[in-house]
Formats: C-alpha cells, sequence, structure tokens
C-alpha cells in the first residue's frame, strides 16, 4: 500500500491549489544521488539549493522563499519525475521520520535533527566529512606486468565465501571503520548510517550480514539486524 507522501506527491496535479495557501514544505531525498535546484528568490536573481545525497528530509521553506518554491518549475519536475527524484512530506511523517531515527540511534529527538540539520549545512557548504586516512586496500596486486599491454592480475582482502556476491560499496565502507584504524581514523558511526540508508534498496541479505559483522559501530551492526529481521521476518540472532 503507498505510503502517504507517496500519496501526497503522486495526486499532486493541480499546483496552483497546492500552492494555494502558505504553508511549511517538507522535503526529501529519494533520489541516489544529491539533487540541487535553483530558486528565483528575486527578479533576475537566483539561489541554488543542494539536497544532499541521503534520506534525512529538509524543511525547504526555512532556507527558500515561500514565493520561489512555488514559481519553481524545476522543483515540481522533480516531484512529477518517474522514479521520483524528491517526495513531498506532511509535517506528521517528517517529525516521523526523526523520531523514528532517534529510536535507532538512541539519541533525543532533537539532537537528531540538529545533528541531521548541521550535516545538510556542511555539505551544502562543502566542508563534507572526508576521512583523514585513506581506507585500507580492498584487493592487493599478485600480478603486475610492465611490458605494454601487459595485464594486471589482483585478489581481494577480503574473507568472503566464494558463493558470497557483496556489493562494492559495502565492502569500501566496511574498510573505513576496519578494526585496525584508529577510532579517530574511522568514518563515524552517524555517516556510516547515512550512508546505508541511501544504500537500503540495493542491499540483500548477505550485505547486511556483512555489515553487521564488520560496521564496528553498535548503532551501525544494530541497524543492519533491524534489516535482515525485514528479510527473515522476525529477529535475526547472532553475537556482534
Amino acid at each position: 500500500m503507498p505510503t502517504e507522501q507517496q500519496n501526497v506527491a503522486a495526486t499532486v496535479v493541480n499546483w496552483t491549489e497546492f500552492f494555494k495557501g502558505v504553508r511549511d514544505i517538507y522535503v526529501q531525498n529519494v533520489s541516489n544521488s544529491q539533487v540541487s535546484i535553483e530558486f528565483e528568490t528575486t527578479p533576475g536573481n537566483k539561489v541554488g539549493y543542494l539536497f544532499p545525497r541521503g534520506r534525512d528530509p529538509v524543511n525547504l521553506t526555512q532556507s527558500i522563499p515561500w514565493e520561489a518554491i512555488k514559481a519553481s518549475v524545476d522543483f515540481r519536475r522533480m516531484l512529477n519525475r518517474r522514479p521520483q527524484a524528491l517526495q513531498l512530506m506532511t509535517e506528521e511523517e517528517f517529525l516521523g521520520y526523526f523520531r523514528n531515527k532517534a529510536v535507532q540511534t538512541n539519541q533525543p529527538v532533537e539532537q537528531v535533527m540538529d545533528e541531521a540539520f548541521t550535516r545538510i549545512q556542511k555539505i551544502q557548504n562543502k566542508q563534507d566529512y572526508v576521512t583523514d586516512k585513506a581506507p585500507e586496500p580492498i584487493h592487493k596486486v599478485v600480478e603486475d606486468s610492465k611490458e605494454f599491454g601487459g595485464k594486471k592480475r589482483v585478489e581481494s582482502l577480503d574473507k568472503i565465501a566464494e558463493d558470497e556476491v557483496l556489493h562494492p560499496r559495502i565492502l569500501h565502507l566496511c574498510q573505513q571503520v576496519h578494526a585496525q584504524l584508529d577510532d579517530k581514523e574511522k568514518m563515524p558511526a552517524k555517516e556510516l548510517l547515512n550512508e546505508l540508508e541511501v544504500l537500503q534498496s540495493e542491499l540483500k541479505i548477505d550485505d547486511w550480514e556483512h555489515v553487521r559483522s564488520h560496521g564496528y559501530w553498535k548503532t551501525v551492526k544494530n541497524f543492519a539486524r533491524t534489516q535482515l529481521e525485514k528479510f527473515s521476518g522476525g529477529e535475526s540472532e547472532g553475537a556482534e
């Protein structure tokens, strides 16, 4: 059954009616990439707004004037596109998202909302998190011909069963929280959780099992366990 926000986005065809009254506009990026839109705030003056890659929704009217949102054809196009790039949320869905995330991360709702806002602001200001140290390689070179046209042969450093095929992004992310790295060099749990939320629809049981085993942070492992329970329809047991 479609969710309420999907119904909102799918049934909004009369934009004149939708924008009849001023309201807060809550928007979630449902694509797997960042979305950038320009809004004309005053005649001839355009302001860009970046919806970062991730599922944390925003109250767009806190950053862009109502009239500019109302007049933006690009914004409407992103909402109506199939597959969608952006989707509208009601205020209750907006708050419900952060309540659920607060439960998953065992933090107060206000703190989760503040951290999401700060993360988005940093990305928009081009100050996004960058690892201090390059992640450990996931392959090693076992043969590399120096001759013209020569071939390079590599093998994986991950101990993965032959019948497992893991999402390459999962291998990379887990390398960034490798147990051999100092905690200050590891990707923070919140950053890793945001990445997993974006990849969520692409991941399989083996991917979540790998995260549960190699995700290092307790909140990350718990999130992976929750996803595994969805696959099994019940509780997924196992030690951390």
